[in-house]
């Protein structure tokens, strides 16, 4: 959520800082700032609103900075206080200025306290209280390292903090307690922190994930990492990372979010070398090196646990699971989850999703079932990342980094990695399945059919230039349909979660009202929201349930509603029965399948439409990247 970024060393310190956010920016925040040594005194520029307006403050001063060496920045997402230049960080509270992401849970016992000693907070922030602590101890005769960790000992939540003094200039100390926070030594001498590793990728692709209850000391001769607890020094080894800076660029697409679709062909290959042995010949051949294939074929139940796009990705995993696995399998929304009283068997395995592997409510959950015996997997795209550490073993989707805030390639990545790992376990199975209309045939099948798809997803998508081909096709739709008064998009079976994703979609980029039910499930009430100026987005491949889906889509059309098809060529009376069409490809594949042609559609629809609207697309309103608070 909130980014920070720290500097110490050797290289101009303002440029580094605002480039760093600029990184950041992703991430989602409505208020900026940095704050810098200058002659041993510490300067603060913040303001509300997009970073510019700090770029603004710092205007036709640019050579006055070239000699500053150390600073902080920081993009706020609101949590405490409202998003105004007040709230912004940095802040200051006498000598020491410093920089926080996540929640002080007791900071209204805190505030109290503060103020009964005289002190007057100037912001309606928690994170500002943590200043006066520090400030405290150091009046009191500590040095800034004991003061933060004495201070960090009276916070209860999970945050980060990064922190400077005037008394010490040039030092710039970090703390990691449950936001996640990266570091890394500067090639050129010196120290960089940030909370997530692309700032750092310019400068090394070796970095530091802090441990939980890690602190780290900055300074121009480097690293030292210490205990939160103790204050004693402890090594903490280094992670190389495989992105580069030129994959976080845009490389001539307008938004990150279309590159990011046009993408998703390479991440979905990737993900396949990344999850499988292809040296060997049988299919759903899972690399043996996966420390998480034993907990795989142990399992005789599984709960899945993730939020936003990936609880719809382990929704349409449990389709899977159970079809091709024979395996029971819940799926759980983590933020409810982990303050249930859950019952799992004694072979049970549960497995968080998580595109950043930093979403707070998806480790709470893995850590509670870790301390009851319970195994656990991650499946997360950041390698280093909370979740990939914490979890007993970890797959990683190799979708690249992911810049936009709505989720695209790491969505149809979590998806692929479920699929395989359907397949896996339905060769694993002892006996096999008796009586199922599964056989071995039909998984070979499926896994040939499998491998394909990167390849028949490109073909697909195309380029987007062509106004016949897929993209234009949905402009043109969307321009339509942009007055619209709402949208619902319906769907049976493998269609039903791509359903979901599609109106998150739409709600994330467009701000447009948008739901996702199960096509079946209109009758039972939101039917009664259907009208003429209602948009009903009717998910219809040829598969097991398309019969059934038509009927649904015959109810509302006839109370007026506007119908969106999207399905197979060949079905002429769907198509009679839509105001506007989006063709599938025509290509046999398994239709299990299906739903990796159908996710690209309602992306692309979804983006067409914010364009029209007018909306940010990669930055939208209220949202962040990785949600690192409950």
């Amino acid at each position: 959520m909130c980014g920070i970024v720290g500097y110490v060393g050797k290289r101009p310190a303002v440029e580094i800082l605002l480039a760093g956010l600029k990184r950041l920016e992703y991430r989602g925040y409505d208020s900026a700032g940095v704050a810098f040594f200058r002659e041993e005194k510490i300067e603060i520029h913040k303001s509300e609103g997009k970073l510019e307006n700090v770029e603004k403050l710092l205007n036709g001063r640019a050579p006055a900075y070239q000699d500053v060496c150390c600073g902080i920045g920081h993009t706020r997402w609101a949590t405490h206080g409202k998003p105004t230049t007040q709230n912004a960080h940095p802040h200051r509270t006498g000598h020491v200025v410093l920089v926080h992401n996540g929640i002080i849970e007791n900071y209204q016992e805190i505030k109290r306290e503060i103020i009964s000693k005289g002190y007057r907070p100037e912001s309606e922030t928690d994170s500002e209280l943590f200043g006066f602590l520090v400030l405290e101890q150091m009046d009191r005769g500590a040095s800034l390292m004991e003061a933060v960790r004495q201070s960090f000992a009276r916070l209860q939540g999970a945050c980060s903090v990064v922190i400077m003094s005037e008394r010490e200039p040039n030092v710039v100390i970090g703390v990691r307690n449950g936001s996640p926070l990266v570091a890394a030594a500067d090639p050129a001498g010196g120290t960089i922190l940030a909370s997530d590793a692309q700032p750092l990728l310019q400068f090394t692709r070796d970095v530091v994930f802090l441990e939980h209850g890690d602190i780290v000391l900055g300074t121009e001769k480097g690293l030292r990492f210490f205990e939160l607890e103790t204050g004693k020094p402890v090594a903490r080894a280094s992670s190389r990372l495989d992105w580069s800076v030129e994959k976080l660029d845009k490389q001539g697409f307008p938004h990150y979010m279309l590159k990011e679709i046009y993408e998703q062909p390479t991440a979905l290959m990737d993900t396949l070398n990344g999850f499988l042995d292809r040296a060997r010949t049988d299919s759903f051949p899972l690399a043996a090196s996966q420390p998480g294939v034993a907990l795989l074929e142990k399992a005789r139940e599984i709960t899945l646990v993730a939020c936003g796009s990936s609880w719809h990705a382990a929704s349409l995993g449990k389709y899977w699971l159970e079809k091709w696995a024979r395996v029971p399998v819940t799926v759980e929304l983590a933020s409810e989850y982990r303050y249930r009283d859950p019952v799992l068997g004694a072979n049970a395995l549960l497995i968080g999703i998580s595109q950043s592997g930093e979403t707070a409510d998806t480790l709470a959950v893995i850590r509670e079932a870790r301390k009851q015996g319970i195994p656990t997997i991650g499946i997360t795209n950041v390698r280093g990342s909370t979740l990939s550490r914490e979890a007993d073993a970890t797959f990683f989707t190799f979708a690249g980094p992911e810049i936009g805030v709505a989720a695209t390639k790491t969505f149809l990545a979590q998806m692929l990695g479920l699929l395989i790992f359907s397949g896996f376990l339905s060769l694993k199975r002892d006996g096999w399945h008796a009586g199922s209309l599964v056989s071995l045939d039909s998984v070979s099948r499926l896994f040939e059919d499998m491998i394909r798809i990167p390849h028949l997803l490109s073909d697909f998508l195309g380029n987007g230039s062509s106004a016949t081909g897929l993209a234009g096709v949905i402009r043109k739709i969307a321009a339509e349909l942009a007055s619209a008064k709402g949208f619902f998009f319906i769907g049976r079976g493998y269609s039903f979660p791509v359903a979901l994703e599609g109106a998150l979609k739409l709600k994330e980029i467009a701000y447009v009202h948008a739901e996702g039910y199960a096509a079946g499930e209109l009758k039972h009430g939101p039917i009664a929201m259907i009208d003429r100026e209602m948009v009903v987005v009717v998910l219809a491949p040829r598969d097991q349930w398309r019969d059934k889906t038509v009927s649904n889509l015959q109810e509302v059309k006839a109370r007026g509603a506007i119908i969106l098809g999207i399905g197979n060529a060949s079905d002429e009376e769907l198509i009679g029965l839509c105001d506007h069409w989006i063709e599938l490809p025509s290509v046999k594949v398994d239709e299990s399948l299906v739903p990796f042609f159908l996710t690209p559609v309602i992306q692309l629809l979804s983006y067409e439409l914010a364009l029209l609207h007018g909306t940010d697309v990669d930055k939208p309103r209220n949202l962040a990247k990785s949600v690192t608070v409950e």
